[in-house]
């Protein structure tokens, strides 16, 4: 590389660092994610994706996971199987679960659900934006730890520093971001991916009035009142908006590799057909 290439290299490095240690010093809040028992006994976990593919392993090894150690995220409360499911953890990192409340009758819903069905010890995941006596959660099964959900890149000393620490992740575009780090900020050494499809671009549309249209299904079927929701949110997006946020996920996924091999944390993705290209695959445990 010429001198004049790596000056370059090393101004943007500079640059995209100073700008992530302004957004951790403006942001960032001290987060609350303690040791996982479960990891430190050496159990794996196993992240539920919400991808349709997740439908044929509960169809085939339900009994499984069950007895798994597991973390689900965003609406899975919602689905018929929550509570034979029995997740250990659960994430929420979308402003919409604690904004959308009032509005949203699934997120309604959802914290319904948490409230009445969960009868097991279950550790609830949410950024350190959000104030836990703001959920509501009366249900004492339920524990709630906070991290943050600030996105950072910059050098690579800078990455492993705030991504150990908890003070930041790889952008965040997609739940399985922050789902992967704090999995690892809570100890565990061996993440498995399932539900993990991220087939989006075989969804990805343009109706004739120019309006983008990006269904994304899930192991459960969306109701109406989701449908109305996500098809309000794209409604004055564009295709080059999408592709762009596309990028950005499947690019933080290979920061998060990068990051969890100079730990020693193996991440396998287990899902078939997984558009995921930073992740060995691999099957199950079990």
């Amino acid at each position: 590389m010429k001198l004049t290439e790596k000056l370059s290299v090393f101004g943007a490095r500079l640059g995209t660092s100073v700008k992530s240690l302004a957004k951790v010093a403006l942001l960032g809040r001290r987060p609350d994610v303690k040791p996982s028992p479960m990891a430190a006994d050496g159990k794996p976990l196993i992240i539920l994706g919400n991808g349709p593919s997740l439908r044929a392993l509960i169809d085939s090894r339900g009994e499984q996971l069950c007895r798994a150690t597991t973390m689900a995220l965003n609406f899975a409360a919602n689905a018929e199987e929550f509570p034979m499911l029995r997740p250990d953890f659960y994430l929420l990192a979308d402003p919409h679960f604690f904004e959308g409340r009032e509005s949203d009758p699934n997120v309604r819903k959802m914290f319904e659900r948490f409230n009445s069905l969960v009868d097991w010890p279950m550790t609830l995941y949410i950024p350190t934006s959000q104030k836990a006596s703001g959920l509501k959660i009366t249900n004492r099964n339920i524990s709630i730890e906070r991290f943050n959900f600030i996105g950072a890149e910059g050098f690579g000393w800078l990455e492993r520093w705030l991504y150990g620490t908890g003070l930041a992740m790889p952008r965040p575009r997609n739940v399985l971001v922050p789902a992967l780090m704090t999995a690892m900020l809570a100890g565990f050494r061996t993440i498995y991916l399932t539900g993990a499809d991220h087939g989006w671009l075989s969804t990805l549309g343009v109706t004739e009035e120019n309006t983008v249209v990006n269904f994304q299904p899930h192991f459960y079927k969306d109701n109406d009142e989701e449908h109305s929701r996500v098809a309000s949110v794209y409604s004055n997006v564009r295709l080059h908006d999408v592709l762009l946020s596309f990028y950005l996920a499947f690019r933080s996924y290979h920061r998060v590799e990068a990051y969890a091999k100079a730990c020693g944390i193996t991440v396998v993705n287990s899902t078939p057909g997984s558009f995921i290209d930073a992740f060995d695959r691999g099957p199950l445990p079990f």
